[in-house]
């Protein structure tokens, strides 16, 4: 993650934000902060990369690589990412009384204890599931509500993740053929097999190694970027044009709903030209598109 350009998002996006939207860019630019710090200590632990021969054969098999070359994450430090998230959330994030002091005083040594820390370094998107389904097993307090409680599991799997997905994403760049990517396998994360959470649109920066207009998936688990067909649902994988349709909201360009009449599916798409700043940063425009979900909620056909 770049911070960087984390804080020059937030910085373009004020000027024209209203006040509820500025609180929930500036909540998660101090979150992300959060979250990296946490990345940067969990990058001391050395990951085991596959070689380069297996990147290009994991890649063309659609066999995601954390499955077989897992991350190792140690439950101590873990427990530490996810108790400064819950206090920031705590503080920051505008929950209840009730349920912002049952954030800050839970024991995430207690969770890390009833829960499969193999799991989360080879099937996070799993992983998370799991706990979900069994949220009854880690004595959630009644004021908390489960998506709350989640929410620093999901930040601390990215901080921890991230290390290893980012040296994965640097081998893709340097041993995977350009003329591979948008293979058909990969629909989702091809790192950690989670579905993608938006994808973007716009020139590659210079850095990729890639030239020209290109659609690029991101994966919100593990911050992976990956090569995608500009005209293809993410969920099927049509390509029929036919079937696939753009909305946005009017006024804004930059943030458009790509829905398939095939699947049904709709995802959120980012087109770069159209932002107030570059390069993009998904991070932040995960928080940019509430409008799309709000429009999303109330347009029968993407239901």
């Amino acid at each position: 993650m770049d911070l960087d350009n984390v804080h020059a998002a937030v910085e373009a996006y004020l000027p024209g934000a209203t006040e509820s939207e500025a609180a929930r860019f500036r909540f998660f630019e101090g979150l992300l902060e959060i979250q990296q710090s946490h990345a940067d200590q969990a990058a001391s632990l050395e990951y085991a990369a596959p070689a380069d021969d297996a990147v290009v054969e994991r890649y063309r098999s659609g066999v995601p690589l954390f499955a077989e070359y897992p991350v190792t994450i140690d439950p101590e430090a873990f427990a530490a990412t996810c108790s400064d998230i819950a206090s920031y959330m705590a503080e920051n994030a505008g929950l209840d009384q009730a349920a912002a002091q049952a954030l800050s005083a839970y024991d995430w040594d207690s969770f890390m204890q009833k829960t499969p820390t193999k799991t989360a370094g080879s099937d996070p998107a799993a992983f998370v599931e799991s706990a979900l389904q069994r949220i009854d097993d880690f004595d959630v307090p009644s004021e908390l509500p489960a998506n709350i409680f989640m929410m620093p599991v999901v930040f601390a799997l990215r901080a921890h993740l991230q290390p290893a997905a980012e040296q994965i994403a640097s081998l893709y760049q340097e041993n995977v053929p350009e003329d591979d990517y948008g293979y058909d396998h990969n629909v989702d994360c091809p790192v950690c097999g989670a579905p993608s959470t938006a994808s973007w649109v716009g020139e590659s920066p210079a850095s990729s190694g890639m030239a020209g207009r290109r659609r690029m998936q991101y994966c919100g688990l593990c911050g992976t970027q990956w090569e995608f067909e500009r005209i293809r649902c993410a969920n099927c994988g049509s390509t029929d044009q036919n079937h696939l349709h753009y909305t946005n909201i009017e006024g804004d360009r930059a943030h458009r709903l790509l829905h398939c009449d095939e699947c049904g599916f709709t995802q959120r798409v980012v087109f770069q030209e159209d932002l107030p700043y570059a390069p993009v940063a998904m991070e932040i425009e995960d928080a940019a598109m509430v409008k799309l979900d709000q429009l999303m909620a109330t347009m029968p056909e993407f239901h």
